[in-house]
């Protein structure tokens, strides 16, 4: 009896505690922190580009590789083709990602994904900043997704995040701090010229080293889901291209594990029956290409990469009339 009444007591206190929690975390979202407000200004622009074409258009989907590395501009200039750049950052994570580009195409668009490595290794765990920027600036994303993740998002919210959120859902933020000149109107970025790049930044290269890929296989949850999007896409009459991000040239992306890896990538969108744009090796550049990531291109090395691109979608373009 003692145990039964000590049993039911932990109970109500769980269920007190949790809908506490709850009420909390329902009451600061929205609440528009400053940590992810960037994102949202960048997708302001993007969004309202995407949305403002009515011909078939190219969209770019994945993280910062494309933010940076990518020339939307050139793109259209040179295909005649509206291209949008909707890339922010892969800390959003692949469903999110997924999800954004769901809302901007259209049928007969053409979406070009370069995902980031670290995104084919996706296990569905929302990020810190992911987290941080759909409580602020995009609840209604969880509205459109299962309990499991709603649980996911609601559950790894941190303490100095809930305070934060509460803080300014008191006392809303009056920065004027402005992102909006980071990027163009296609969504490139703007701030990464080579030659505003310093010493240290190109000192800070050195530091830099390859990543190493998890039993250089693509985690079953991120190919599921990058599946389902291929999936949909051909049902909305959609076409998909994958292609490859771009990052340094390490010598370790030439031993036997790393090509392994890039080859399941490879024969992953062959049995899906989605071209891939060039192989990985193509997307290797050296240190001086790059601003102030492995993943992030300067300007100079856009221009490159963008060129690439354009050779290799071109004869696709051409085959279907564009």
């Amino acid at each position: 009896m003692l145990y039964t009444k000590y049993l039911k007591n932990v109970l109500i206190g769980f269920a007190i505690a949790s809908l506490t929690f709850a009420a909390i975390v329902l009451y600061q979202m929205g609440a528009q922190t400053q940590t992810a407000r960037w994102i949202y200004e960048l997708d302001k622009i993007k969004i309202n580009y995407a949305r403002s074409i009515e011909t078939p258009k190219i969209l770019l989907v994945s993280g910062s590789n494309t933010l940076y590395g990518l020339s939307c501009a050139t793109i259209s200039q040179e295909t005649k083709i509206p291209c949008v750049n909707t890339a922010l950052t892969q800390e959003l994570g692949l469903d999110y990602i997924l999800s954004h580009a769901r809302h901007l195409a259209n049928p007969n668009d053409i979406i070009i994904m370069p995902l980031e490595y670290q995104l084919y290794l996706y296990k569905g765990s929302p990020s810190e900043l992911s987290i941080d920027y759909v409580l602020a600036y995009d609840p209604n994303y969880l509205k459109s997704v299962d309990l499991f993740t709603q649980i996911k998002y609601l559950g790894g919210i941190s303490y100095d995040r809930l305070t934060q959120g509460i803080s300014t859902k008191l006392k809303p933020n009056s920065s004027n701090k402005k992102y909006a000149n980071r990027i163009n109107q296609y969504g490139d970025t703007l701030d990464n010229s080579k030659n505003s790049m310093t010493e240290q930044q190109f000192k800070s290269m050195d530091t830099w080293s390859p990543f190493t890929f998890e039993q250089y296989a693509i985690d079953n949850y991120a190919a599921n889901k990058i599946i389902e999007f291929i999936n949909w896409s051909k049902k909305n009459n959609i076409k998909v291209m994958a292609t490859w991000p771009s990052t340094v040239n390490f010598p370790a992306y030439k031993e036997p594990g790393s090509q392994a890896f890039f080859q399941t990538i490879e024969k992953f969108y062959q049995n899906q029956g989605v071209p891939i744009l060039g192989k990985a090796e193509d997307f290797f550049y050296e240190k001086p290409l790059f601003f102030n990531s492995v993943y992030h291109l300067n300007d100079v090395g856009r221009n490159q990469r963008t060129k690439q691109i354009i050779s290799l979608i071109q004869p696709y373009l051409q085959k279907s009339g564009n």
